[in-house]
């Protein structure tokens, strides 16, 4: 079963349906707290494939069968045309063949949530548990069942993901070992479930020869997904991360991160990012033990220079992040290369009302520098940027600088809710009372905050005269402002193509 990590608007859960995500919160020591997200860092694996496992909403959504292998549950063993064809239930179980019996342990949950998102039912954590809870036991049931019978080829297989369904590791483990050992010449998705399956468990166990060997054969074959590949990478490089083999870890970490990027375009912006910084982090730890500095040092750069291009803010931020862990008193101005790439993917900003600005768009600025200032009324770290975003304004608006500055509608202020008619009066207010001299585009919608990434305020996006992210500035210390204001003169006074110069 194809499985879907997606936040709802990729912000903040809704919190309204049994279709609604849970993440972990994250705090800002100099910014505001917007987004709840989960980022483990490091050697947190193995709770994560347990979480993963038991994500009851990722059974709601089916497509491609073969991630759910290694998340725990798959319909692909059922739907494979390939497979034997399923007969019609009868009144004895006992009498069903394995692929019946998996499949109704399988869609067990499916159906269950489909019926309470059908009905609207509010989520409640605790019915979610007791579905899981009947699954896992139903499953046991019937792998039970099934294991007392004469098993031979795809029913073996059957068997392993019901031990599997039901989180009977050892079960699943011997089971595959076994359906592999007698199927030597298995192909297509049952053997590859079968390989991530034992490739899971027995990383798990610290096997990691038995795990690397079914992995080098998952990796030959066909059909793979990047979201499985990830996985299965993830825990071959901690594993041997938490081994002290760093030789055996960095190539593991880096086809981790290759997976990451051929899953990024699929994934929420929340996970999108959280798959990516948890690559580089294992790469650049391998590179730190190996007394590779210079080499983990540029691991994490390029992660910046990819958030710049996504963009998004958050990346960016957790990108900044672990390159002080591995070099504390790095100058973060003078140790990037913010050149440019070809290709650029910045958001036109969704707004519904302009303040003391007409409508414009992004593209209609090309030729100008343009400071995106994220902000929110009620953020004591935004306010704490006016002065500099004041000066700024003064001292480059007639050499091409054009600040914006984005928020949302919140309906409330200073205690109070209000109506979005009188919200707009209050940030007209608002501006006029701090003199801020630019305009602003207030959003109804958490659209802007997706596709630019923003996880905390403020949050400052930089974009040259060519339409590119060049820097992102999170939060509002002094070494933040020092690198934006040279960052804002540098793209200043760059030079101009004829394109931009008429555009001007």
């Amino acid at each position: 079963m194809k499985t879907n990590y997606a936040l709802p608007n990729g912000l903040m859960p809704r919190g309204r349906d049994f279709d609604t995500a849970i993440a972990v919160p994250y705090h800002s020591h100099v910014s505001c707290y917007l987004l709840v997200s989960g980022f483990t860092v490091l050697m947190k694996l193995f709770p994560l494939l347990l979480l993963i496992a038991s994500l009851w909403f990722l059974s709601i959504n089916s497509a491609s069968a073969q991630s759910g292998r290694v998340k725990g549950t798959s319909t692909s063993a059922a739907n494979d045309s390939s497979k034997p064809t399923e007969e019609k239930p009868s009144d004895s179980k006992e009498s069903r063949t394995a692929v019946q019996l998996y499949k109704e342990a399988n869609d067990y949950a499916k159906n269950k949530f489909a019926e309470f998102v059908k009905r609207k039912m509010p989520y409640d954590a605790n019915l979610a548990d007791k579905i899981q809870k009947e699954q896992r036991e139903l499953a046991g049931r019937y792998a039970a069942q099934l294991a007392t019978r004469r098993l031979e080829g795809k029913d073996v297989y059957y068997l392993g993901l019901l031990h599997n369904l039901a989180r009977n590791n050892d079960g699943a483990l011997e089971a595959m070992r076994h359906f592999l050992t007698e199927n030597p010449n298995a192909t297509g998705e049952p053997a590859q479930d079968a390989r991530a399956i034992v490739v899971i468990q027995a990383a798990k166990k610290g096997l990691l020869s038995e795990a690397e060997t079914r992995l080098t054969e998952y990796a030959k074959n066909e059909p793979q997904i990047a979201d499985d590949r990830y996985v299965l990478e993830n825990l071959m490089a901690s594993g041997y991360l938490k081994a002290k083999d760093y030789e055996h870890t960095l190539p593991h970490a880096q086809e981790m991160l290759n997976a990451a990027k051929a899953a990024a375009n699929k994934r929420s912006p929340t996970e999108r990012d959280r798959m990516l910084i948890e690559s580089v982090v294992l790469l650049s730890e391998a590179d730190l033990k190996l007394k590779r500095k210079d080499e983990a040092v540029a691991a994490v750069q390029d992660l910046r220079r990819l958030a710049l291009t996504l963009p998004s803010g958050n990346l960016y931020k957790l990108a900044l992040r672990r390159l002080y862990e591995v070099s504390p008193n790095i100058d973060l101005f003078k140790s990037f290369d913010d050149t440019p790439v070809a290709k650029t993917d910045t958001r036109e900003i969704v707004a519904k009302e302009w303040i003391d600005q007409q409508p414009i768009k992004l593209a209609d600025l090309r030729g100008r520098v343009v400071l995106l200032d994220f902000w929110a009324p009620w953020c004591g770290p935004c306010r704490a940027t006016f002065p500099r975003l004041q000066k700024w304004h003064d001292s480059y608006k007639d050499k091409g600088l054009v600040i914006l500055g984005v928020t949302n509608f919140f309906g409330h202020a200073e205690g109070k809710q209000l109506t979005q008619t009188q919200e707009l009066d209050y940030l007209r207010n608002f501006k006029k009372k701090f003199h801020l001299p630019y305009g602003f585009a207030v959003a109804d919608s958490k659209d802007n905050d997706f596709n630019y990434g923003i996880s905390s305020i403020p949050t400052t996006f930089l974009i040259d005269r060519r339409g590119a992210v060049r820097f992102i500035s999170i939060g509002s210390s002094d070494e933040e402002s020092s690198a934006l204001g040279k960052m804002i003169k540098k793209l200043i006074e760059e030079p101009q193509t004829g394109t931009d110069s008429a555009k001007r």
